[in-house]
């Protein structure tokens, strides 16, 4: 999926814009992912943290993301994001 991210404070105007350019953003936490927001979560109200899918494992192992069942799938490279995947 075609990602970018975005601040956990940030508003869901600034959201709509960025998801323009992609499937999901990335919202960051002061330094961890927390979640992610598609389409789905625009029509609420609030911060990107307020509305933002929490249902995302960040690197799990084959057997976590099997057990855990996650909507999302986040995979990181030194603590950066290089891919999201929807959940198994």
């Amino acid at each position: 999926m075609e990602f970018s991210s975005i601040g956990s404070y940030d508003s869901i105007e600034e959201a709509v814009q960025r998801i323009e350019s992609c499937e999901i953003l990335i919202v960051w936490g002061e330094e961890a992912i927390i979640g992610v927001i598609t389409n789905d979560e625009l029509g609420k109200s609030g911060t990107c943290g307020q509305i933002c899918e929490l249902d995302i494992l960040v690197d799990p192992t084959p057997e976590m993301a099997a057990n855990w069942k996650p909507k999302f799938i986040i995979t990181t490279d030194d603590g950066e994001p290089v891919m999201v995947s929807r959940g198994p």
